[in-house]
């Protein structure tokens, strides 16, 4: 799996660190950042992510990902929604999503509730 985002701690459009997951960490919900959304560009049609006056460029994985991200899923509950989605690779999927979660907490794009 690429990483979801352009430059989101990704090295050659891979994921450039393990996540660090402490026990509860599954089972807090994510959702956009304050002054965070995700929209399809009215001109390119690509997915993307606004904050802070910048776009970050999405491609599908990342949409898919993020568009679960509303405060009431966990995370636990968006890996099992996205595995069904794509059971094929389900074997790599909860580590991948776990990686992204990561890259996109540190950029401060999402908060845990």
């Amino acid at each position: 799996m690429r990483c979801s985002v352009v430059d989101a701690g990704c090295v050659d459009g891979h994921p450039a660190s393990g996540l660090d997951m402490n026990v509860d960490f599954p089972n807090k919900r994510p959702r956009l950042a304050k002054r965070v959304r995700l929209q399809i560009d009215a001109l390119s049609g690509n997915p993307v992510l606004l904050h802070q006056e910048a776009v970050m460029v999405l491609n599908q994985t990342g949409y898919e990902i993020l568009r679960l991200c509303d405060g009431t899923r966990t995370l636990r509950e968006i890996v099992q929604d996205l595995e069904n989605q794509y059971p094929a690779a389900k074997s790599i999927l909860s580590g991948e999503v776990f990686q992204y979660f990561e890259a996109i907490s540190q950029r401060g794009l999402i908060e845990w509730v």
